[in-house]
């Protein structure tokens, strides 16, 4: 059984959409910041890209373009860009807790775990109520076959966002491993209520 990881999110960038009194240079800031929300949306990355690059032309210190640039980056699969970008997000607003989050989904992409550990836990010391960050830093904790550390990060997970299914069925996988048979089959009917895909 293997575990779920949940894909790399416009965390926090994508979340805030910019509002801002209509300066013109400014409104050219906000309206191309959320035409490259809009096509990320819409799954045209490269469009996306495109606009959020404009936006840091027009913007240097936007962090939230960085941000948003890195998560479009990394669905590409250009995880030395999203990596820069999410790294230059952080640069210009260290208490940007998506970034690191994100920034943790690439580096477990690029096969550099303790890096990812450190930037979710950095996530989750800034902003305590984040599920999605608590459900990656506990597949990395199982991967390393710390089942207790990964089981407290996704009931903590669970704790915060009750129907998010993939909790459930992680959780479940680390029970098994433990030993605590009843547990895991317990999690998995419940990921598999939530979520019918985990029956397979």
């Amino acid at each position: 059984m293997t575990f779920r990881r949940a894909t790399a999110g416009l965390l926090l960038a994508l979340a805030c959409l910019a509002a801002a009194p209509p300066v013109s240079a400014q409104t050219t800031v906000v309206s191309t910041f959320n035409a490259g929300v809009q096509k990320y949306r819409k799954g045209d990355l490269d469009g996306a890209i495109a606009e959020f690059t404009r936006v840091i032309e027009l913007k240097p210190d936007h962090w939230k373009a960085y941000s948003s640039r890195g998560v479009a980056r990394r669905d590409k699969g250009d995880l030395q860009g999203a990596l820069k970008d999410h790294s230059r997000a952080i640069e210009i607003n260290p208490r940007n807790a998506g970034a690191y989050s994100n920034r943790g989904v690439v580096y477990r992409d690029l096969g550099d775990p303790d890096h990812a550990l450190a930037d979710y836990s950095t996530a989750l010391a800034m902003d305590p109520s984040d599920w999605w960050t608590y459900n990656n830093r506990g597949v990395i904790r199982a991967d390393r076959k710390d089942y207790a550390a990964a089981i407290e990060d996704f009931s903590r997970a669970i704790a915060l966002s009750p129907t998010y299914a993939e909790a459930w069925f992680n959780r479940s996988v680390c029970r098994k491993q433990k030993g605590d048979l009843e547990g895991a089959k317990a999690d998995r009917a419940k990921a598999i209520e939530l979520d019918p895909k985990f029956s397979r």
